[in-house]
């Protein structure tokens, strides 16, 4: 057993989000066949630029009004408590909605694939 008391705490991904985020990493993992884990916070209004994760990905609303959004789907506004279960493959983005910030708990398989595009 491992007992994780806060992760690292770092800026991230320069250029791969709108605004502020912050990564607290909980669980870094050694190959792609296992999840990683982490908070990811999110500052007023701030979003990922869009992306892929081979494996998949689940978020967690753990605080704050958050939003994701698909190109199927469009945005959707999420509130705390909320479970999004993104397939394997499927193109996305996720943050916090305006003039809100959030707090999503990430967990992702396979390394993340990167656009250079924003959503907004």
């Amino acid at each position: 057993m491992r007992v994780v008391d806060g992760g690292d705490r770092s800026f991230l991904y320069g250029g791969r989000f709108t605004g502020e985020v912050e990564l607290e990493m909980l669980h870094a993992t050694p190959t792609d066949d296992e999840p990683d884990t982490a908070l990811v916070h999110f500052h007023d209004g701030a979003v990922s630029f869009w992306h892929v994760h081979p494996g998949g990905q689940q978020l967690f609303v753990v605080r704050g009004e958050a939003r994701v959004g698909t190109e199927a789907d469009g945005e959707v506004r999420l509130a705390p408590g909320t479970l999004v279960v993104c397939p394997a493959g499927e193109r996305h983005w996720h943050g916090a909605a305006p003039g809100a910030d959030t707090t999503l708990l990430a967990v992702t398989w396979g390394t993340t694939q990167w656009e250079d595009v924003s959503p907004l």
